[in-house]
């Protein structure tokens, strides 16, 4: 991690043992032992946590795409029952037949007979 060499170390420990002393020197070891092992505990600990919410998020991701597709698959299947729908609706006595239900058109408007008959642009009949 931090590309420390056991050179180093060896080094770092005998001016420890020199500066601190014979008899605080296994205090120190031992305090620096926790002060390290806490770290590293630390660190697990942020790295597990951070690795299940990237799992969460993934589980999220793949919820979302699947409610997607879903989705997807109500909206086909709303387009394919409504065409269904309205050919029974056209043809009520005959739900087996297949062939498109009749238009029935309405009868085309005919002419007034007399200018008195005919509505006005506002649709009331004139007086």
């Amino acid at each position: 991690m931090f590309d420390i060499g056991f050179t180093e170390i060896v080094l770092v420990a005998v001016v420890a043992l020199l500066v601190v002393g014979p008899r605080e020197f296994p205090t120190l070891i031992r305090t620096l032992g926790r002060w390290v092992g806490d770290t590293r505990r630390f660190i697990s600990s942020v790295r597990n946590e951070f690795e299940q919410e990237i799992d969460k998020a993934d589980r999220i991701r793949q919820m979302m795409a699947k409610e997607a597709e879903i989705a997807e698959l109500h909206k086909v299947l709303d387009e394919k029952r409504t065409p269904v729908g309205r050919a029974a609706a056209a043809t009520p006595g005959d739900n087996e037949s297949t062939a498109p239900a009749e238009t029935v058109s309405a009868p085309a408007p005919t002419q007034a007979a007399s200018s008195t008959d005919s509505p006005d642009h506002h649709g009331t009949p004139k007086t």
